[in-house]
């Protein structure tokens, strides 16, 4: 069993050390490694946030329009185009600082509002429009 902060701090670090292997190095091993190191920090990330999340995920009837797998994926995504436009001459680093910011915003939110929840009535008050289920569970 890992230590609560090493335990936490694993997803970031496995997306840290990816980036900087990508986008410090000059070779395809290098480069093999951040692309695992990326993807594993990545899945570690979604798998623990969709297990921590407290909403009742509602799909709308047009889901083909931003699946809910891309919808978790969006922000790594962006996390990767920002590290391939920093590849490119004169102005890449520049055009790379706005998918990576957006990417680091979308990340600290989700980090931020995704959490274990007390419990069902607690996740059950979070949302308006549910007060036939909570009298319900309350009988």
């Amino acid at each position: 069993m890992l230590v609560r902060p090493l335990y936490e701090s694993l997803p970031p670090l496995c997306l840290l050390g990816g980036s900087a292997a990508l986008a410090l190095g000059d070779q395809p091993l290098l480069w093999l490694a951040g692309i695992l190191l990326l993807g594993s920090g990545t899945l570690i990330w979604v798998m623990r946030s969709n297990y921590r999340r407290t909403d009742l995920v509602i799909y709308p009837a047009r889901r083909w329009l931003k699946p809910e797998w891309l919808y978790e994926l969006q922000p790594f995504l962006l996390l990767l185009l920002a590290l391939l436009l920093s590849h490119w001459p004169q102005y890449g680093p520049w055009l790379a600082l706005l998918p990576g910011a957006w990417a680091l915003r979308c990340l600290l939110l989700r980090q931020r509002r995704r959490h274990h929840a007390t419990g069902l009535t607690r996740q059950l008050r979070r949302h308006r429009g549910l007060t036939a289920r909570r009298s319900l569970l309350r009988r």
